[in-house]
């Protein structure tokens, strides 16, 4: 069998298993490079080399600074800041949210600020007595809009500056992507204000 082919058998089987959930999604992933190493399509080497990525271990230390900010309570202090400027406000908590999410995902990475933030929302949603729909959307695309901001934002733009090198290019610095980012995280804001919030 080609390995094109073993690759398309071994991607088939990863969406069955993503699809109905009977296996965690990191035992599935460690499941289909044992099979990509046992098949021949990788070397061990070629298998095991991820692990040893800065990509990996800039990812690891994000999720242990973020463990770190829940647990030493900087991020219930920061949920009851925005409550006493915004108070009940959803146009103000609304802008408060994306910001503190945008500002917050470019340093920290945007799904453990979104996983981060989710407690402290439903919180200020429940108090202002807003539906939190209204408040959990504008901390997701203000986590997802942040994260775009700097290199450390997103594994995307860690991915992609990892790759590139493979083929002789320059990596991305940290601050490389924040020009762009800054505008495309006003431009969310504005329309989360006067377009989303109505939707």
């Amino acid at each position: 069998m080609t390995p094109i082919a073993i690759v398309l058998i071994l991607l088939l089987v990863a969406l069955v298993l993503f699809a109905t959930e009977k296996l965690p999604v990191d035992i599935v992933g460690i499941i289909l490079v044992i099979g990509l190493v046992l098949t021949g399509v990788l070397t061990i080497n070629e298998g095991v080399a991820g692990f040893g990525d800065n990509i990996i271990i800039t990812i690891g230390g994000l999720f242990i600074l973020t463990g770190g900010l829940i647990k030493t309570g900087i991020v219930d202090v920061i949920g009851r800041r925005l409550h006493r400027i915004a108070g009940d406000n959803e146009f103000l908590l609304t802008v408060l949210i994306m910001v503190v999410a945008a500002v917050s995902a470019s340093v920290l990475k945007n799904t453990t600020t979104t996983a981060m933030f989710v407690p402290v929302v439903l919180g200020l949603a429940e108090r202002a007595k807003i539906p939190p729909s209204k408040l959990l959307m504008p901390l997701a695309f203000g986590a997802i809009l942040g994260g775009s901001c700097t290199l450390i934002g997103t594994s995307t733009n860690l991915a992609v500056s990892g790759a590139i090198q493979r083929y002789g290019l320059e990596p991305f610095s940290m601050f490389e992507l924040t020009s762009v980012g800054v505008i495309m995280v006003a431009t969310g804001i504005l329309y989360m204000l006067f377009v989303g919030r109505k939707m």
